[in-house]
């Protein structure tokens, strides 16, 4: 009983609070280039509830694609056109954590 009043506490207290850290885990991404999935794998991980993750990433990765066009313009001075380029820079987008749905809108830009 003991650690649940203390738990209680502390989310009274707001030194536990799942919106926070859902909020504040996009934002940070977002900042640092990573996309909605890197997201999701981190605050589930975590145990955080998946409509927390989602309100957390409908705030700070609104447009997804922007932070995606970003990441790419910092990796890639000339958006790459040769297959084998397209298939690097895609790779590198998923591991950062982008959906394939943005990944393939960056790359079907340019070229």
């Amino acid at each position: 009983m003991l650690v649940h009043d203390i738990v209680q506490r502390l989310v009274a207290l707001r030194y536990v609070d799942d919106a926070r850290l859902a909020m504040d885990t996009a934002e940070s991404a977002a900042r640092r280039g990573h996309g909605s999935e890197y997201v999701r794998a981190a605050l589930g991980a975590k145990g955080v509830a998946e409509s927390l993750i989602e309100a957390g990433i409908d705030h700070a990765l609104a447009d997804e694609v922007s932070v995606a066009r970003r990441v790419m313009a910092q990796r890639y001075a000339v958006p790459p056109c040769l297959p084998a380029e397209r298939a690097k820079a895609a790779r590198f987008l998923l591991q950062r954590g982008f959906p394939e749905s943005v990944v393939l809108a960056i790359l079907g830009e340019g070229c």
